[in-house]
């Protein structure tokens, strides 16, 4: 079986992201992989493994840089990936982007899709979804457990009132939550081999996608401006020779200043 995972390229959590005219500029910042994305890889390879005979393919909108973090994946034992790169894409929305996944993705005729929950950069959450509506195949979201016999799938997520239970058959898609695994490091050997392990560029040309409709001046929704947040007031010492005025002091600034009582 074919099974394909998506990968999406985010800015590093501990990076310090810098703003230029007003929105963010990732041009000088260190990008991975989505961590969410890394439970979903850990799945693909887990199911391959257990059901022999099946291959992992990566898919990733990115850019010529990404194929760095491409590697990465590969290294973790994934057989081959495939980015789509295209200047047009910049400021794509989710729906765009899981229309160009769609694209790039229908040619490899996967059985199976996965993905990680959300990306930890804007956290929507939504293109795994809108691929699945694209596609017409069914999804789980947050899934903490999938088990597979044949074509029929067994998933399990984590609900607001306990556990729930799916069941369905495949073709499907995945989204993956933390629960689900723990993802493996990539050793030396699997480094190596990924090294010669291949990745096919595609632009929006080679996918017969039209920039006008799936790229970032035709977006439905586009961020306008962004901010850091204001600096915190620095905390105060309440003075006092007692504790009885230090407790006065205290609720005097608490009703006069802060007007919270």
């Amino acid at each position: 079986m074919k099974i394909v995972v998506i990968v999406k390229e985010v800015a590093d959590t501990e990076a310090v992201i810098s703003l230029k005219d007003g929105l963010p500029d990732l041009s000088e910042t260190a990008m991975v992989a989505n961590p969410y994305d890394e439970f979903a890889v850990e799945e693909a390879l887990r199911k391959a493994e257990q059901f022999g005979d099946s291959t992992v393919t990566a898919v990733m909108v990115g850019r010529e840089k990404s194929k760095e973090n491409l590697r990465k994946i590969l290294a973790m034992g994934v057989d081959d990936a495939v980015l789509v790169d295209d200047p047009a894409l910049a400021g794509a929305d989710p729906l765009q982007i899981a229309r160009v996944l769609k694209a790039a993705i229908e040619p490899l005729a996967p059985g199976m899709i996965l993905g990680g929950r959300q990306g930890v950069d804007y956290d929507w959450g939504l293109t795994v979804i809108a691929l699945a509506e694209l596609l017409g195949w069914p999804h789980v979201g947050l899934i903490a457990k999938l088990e597979l016999e044949g074509d029929t799938f067994r998933a399990e997520s984590e609900g607001d009132d306990g556990k729930q239970h799916f069941e369905g058959a495949l073709p499907a898609i995945f989204s993956a939550d933390k629960s689900l695994n723990e993802p493996r490091y990539p050793s030396l050997k699997g480094i190596m081999k990924a090294k010669k392990k291949p990745i096919e560029i595609r632009t929006l040309a080679d996918l017969g996608l039209d920039p006008g409709e799936v790229g970032g001046a035709a977006a439905a929704v586009s961020l306008l401006s962004a901010g850091y947040p204001p600096r915190k007031e620095p905390g105060r010492i309440i003075e006092g020779e007692t504790v009885e005025e230090k407790v006065a002091a205290l609720v005097t600034a608490l009703r006069e200043e802060a007007k919270v009582i």
